[in-house]
């Protein structure tokens, strides 16, 4: 069982200001090779073989149901530093693997079946999937001194194709973002993805995807102390934690998300309204 670390991030002022520019980059291409439905009770598994090529079996309670061989090393993708990994769709029908940057593929949950690939250039790494599967965001990577900056991008997946318009906060100027992920929490419906990142030289941020609508919210968080610290777990006074409890809890007031993740399992409570002003957004995200 990974072991992940404690982290405890603070409540966010009413006057916080919303960025998301200037940092350095998130990690690109990384897969793991073990990703959970949902419930809990189905797991998918990606094993890589010498001549090139991956099977993947679905096991549902605790039995193998199938498997499939792909051409090509592919995994799920990892979306954080602290090893967070997705690839299952919340509705529990869908599958994005991937391979390096730029490659997909989009597999049925249940058949395994391919159902649509995926190929574009190495600029694009995997960022979140819609609760349906409709649409896949994704980072794309600008080459420029700074080469970790990116864009936020949405692919729809029933359209089949990458669409125009990057994914940011409308209250910016830009498009252009960069930071590290930290870590991650989702909703329960899975519309809201919560992303914290630290940006050296400033201050870490929240990056709150609705990925049912297609728009983002980013909070700026009054962290005083070393960023590194988000990588490290706790220190006394700057972090707590609830005894007992493994996984991850992130909780977001006022952003329309509260919940605790487990291996292999999410529980959460969503408030009944969708996100409000991003000031009122608080967040705490806990791991054990």
């Amino acid at each position: 069982m990974r072991l992940t670390r404690l982290i405890g991030i603070v409540s966010i002022a009413a006057a916080a200001m919303a960025t998301c520019a200037s940092a350095d980059g998130p990690t690109a291409g990384g897969t793991a090779n073990e990703a959970f439905s949902p419930d809990g009770r189905s797991s998918y598994i990606a094993v890589p073989h010498r001549n090139k090529s991956t099977t993947l079996q679905f096991w549902r309670d605790a039995r193998r149901i199938r498997a499939v061989k792909l051409q090509g090393y592919f995994g799920f993708p990892i979306v954080a530093a602290d090893g967070t990994s997705e690839g299952a769709s919340r509705d529990g029908k869908t599958l994005v693997l991937a391979t390096g940057l730029g490659h997909f593929r989009v597999l049925d949950a249940h058949t395994l079946r391919l159902q649509e690939v995926v190929k574009l250039s190495r600029q694009f790494s995997y960022d979140a999937l819609s609760p349906h599967a409709r649409t896949l965001y994704l980072i794309q990577h600008v080459a420029s001194p700074n080469s970790n900056r990116y864009y936020v991008r949405a692919y729809d997946l029933q359209r089949h194709r990458l669409l125009k318009k990057p994914i940011f906060d409308t209250r910016e100027k830009w498009s252009l973002m960069s930071g590290m992920p930290v870590t991650r929490a989702t909703s329960r419906s899975g519309r809201w993805v919560y992303t914290l990142y630290t940006r050296p030289g400033g201050k870490p941020f929240v990056h709150s995807l609705d990925s049912v609508h297609r728009k983002a919210v980013c909070v700026d968080l009054p962290w005083m102390h070393d960023q590194n610290q988000l990588f490290g777990g706790s220190s006394s006074g700057e972090s707590s934690s609830s005894a007992g409890t493994s996984g991850s809890y992130g909780c977001a007031r006022g952003a329309g998300a509260c919940g605790r993740s487990t291996r292999g399992r999410s529980e959460s409570v969503e408030p009944p309204t969708a996100a409000t002003s991003p000031a009122s957004l608080s967040t705490a995200v806990l791991s054990s």
